[in-house]
């Protein structure tokens, strides 16, 4: 797994992550003083326990070295651990819950007793202490004098009452979960299952929180996502799963560059004669998916900064968030490579228009003129979407499916100043109706299960 994406709850309602919102609030005051200290040039990965001053940093400072560094409170078993190591980039820390009362008491007779559990591992070493039982047993499996035999962990994670979700890199997925206290959890995990018995595999990231139940995020290589979390944190996660997708968006664009020249055959009811791709096209749906990403992210972050500025008047109990169906749920936004720190935070007051591509030749179809004439409208008809997105490269049932919800009217309309709402309600809407009539041209790959991206 590429540690540029991690994301971990805290204490007290502190979250760090890597996203466009910045590293994460209400943050110990020493690791605040650290990273804010100007020494940090990148984060590589981090974690937040239990305790006021358990967390782990990951990072390369500015000299370009790599270096570990832990709070006071972080377990001496995993700060020794820490302290003997070569500091990589590739690091995997997860602080778990404080022990109960009985494996406090087991293990108050240590010199320096551990009561945050912990799992870390790098290329070169895994380490843990107080693991739920059968974590531990599923990681002892994966685990063999001949190597690992299901691959080493992707992602380890673990919260109250021995709920927990392993990942291995070669796909292999173990979980319990408390139904009792860990309800939208175990629906989730529900849910997903009964889409596919192999569903678990498409696992790509999930991390719980160690201190309060129900409180998650898991992602899929499918981009579909679920979380829990209180309504003041709400866009923590969505910023996350928006981040984390539009890396894997690049990856998976560059990946299907060498398979074929030829782009798939265009529905029946399709206009264009054409499907071959000229450079010119594609770099003009380039720039439009690039401005797109950039203001829906920088709209997104002013949702961010408004929920940040409010008082903590809501209920604090965790709060389901709804992106589990890619059939009915608005998407997750992609966002653009460019530095996060240039994404102005600002809600939309205009609409980006999809440009007319010019080969193949813009639709003369005659009811079509009016849509494209149209002030009001998206001024382009369906088939000139089509051209624009035939562009991408990336044309497909799955791939249409998620530029549709991606124009969710609900979602998109959230992302407006109140005075634009309803003209972008309006035309997202109509983005969002093309969008599904080109799947209705298509065939759904994999039937009616879902396809991940590896």
């Amino acid at each position: 797994m590429n540690n540029s994406a991690f994301f971990s709850f805290g204490l007290d309602d502190s979250y760090i992550s890597k996203s466009f919102e910045g590293l994460g609030q209400n943050l110990p005051p020493t690791l605040h003083r650290l990273i804010s200290s100007g020494n940090v040039a990148e984060v590589n990965t981090a974690a937040l326990g239990p305790l006021p001053e358990s967390w782990v940093l990951s990072y390369r400072d500015t000299q370009g070295k790599n270096r570990y560094t832990w709070g006071r409170e972080t377990p001496p078993e995993l700060a020794k651990i820490l302290r003997g190591s070569t500091a990589t980039p590739h690091l995997h820390v997860f602080l778990g819950p404080l022990l109960d009362k009985k494996l406090r008491r087991a293990t108050s007779s240590d010199q320096k007793p551990t009561y945050v559990s912990f799992i870390a591992w790098d290329p070169n070493f895994i380490r843990w202490r107080h693991l739920p039982d059968n974590l531990e047993a599923a990681l002892q499996q994966w685990l063999t004098p001949a190597g690992w035999r299901y691959g080493p962990p992707r992602m380890v994670s673990w919260g109250h009452d021995s709920t927990f979700i392993a990942i291995s890199e070669y796909g292999e997925c173990v979980h319990s979960v408390d139904e009792e206290s860990w309800p939208t959890l175990h629906e989730t995990i529900e849910e997903w299952m009964s889409e596919n018995v192999d569903s678990l595999r498409d696992f790509a990231y999930t991390a719980l929180d160690p201190t309060t139940p129900d409180q998650f995020i898991a992602l899929r290589h499918s981009r579909i996502w679920a979380g829990a979390i209180d309504d003041q944190r709400s866009s923590a996660l969505e910023s996350f799963a928006h981040n984390y997708f539009s890396r894997t968006r690049s990856n998976s664009k560059a990946k299907s560059q060498p398979k074929s020249d030829s782009q798939p055959t265009p529905p029946s009811n399709s206009t264009p004669a054409s499907t071959i791709l000229d450079a010119h096209s594609q770099a003009l749906y380039e720039k439009w998916a690039t401005e797109v990403e950039t203001m829906l992210s920088g709209a997104l972050a002013a949702i961010s900064n408004t929920a940040t500025a409010t008082v903590a008047t809501k209920s604090r109990q965790p709060k389901k968030l709804q992106v589990r169906s890619q059939t009915h749920s608005p998407p997750p936004l992609t966002l653009p490579t460019r530095s996060p720190s240039t994404l102005p935070p600002r809600l939309l007051t205009t609409f980006p228009h999809p440009p007319i591509p010019p080969t193949p030749l813009p639709c003369k179809y005659p009811p079509c003129l009016p849509l494209r004439l149209d002030p009001l409208g998206l001024r382009a008809c369906p088939h000139d979407v089509e051209s624009l997105f035939r562009a991408s490269g990336l044309y497909s049932y799955e791939w249409l499916r998620q530029e549709r919800l991606r124009w969710h009217p609900d979602r998109f309309g959230r992302l407006c100043e109140e005075g634009f709402r309803e003209e972008g309600r309006r035309k997202a809407e109509e983005l969002f109706k093309i969008c599904g009539g080109l799947m209705g041209g298509l065939e759904p790959e994999g039937g009616e299960g879902e396809e991940g991206d590896g």
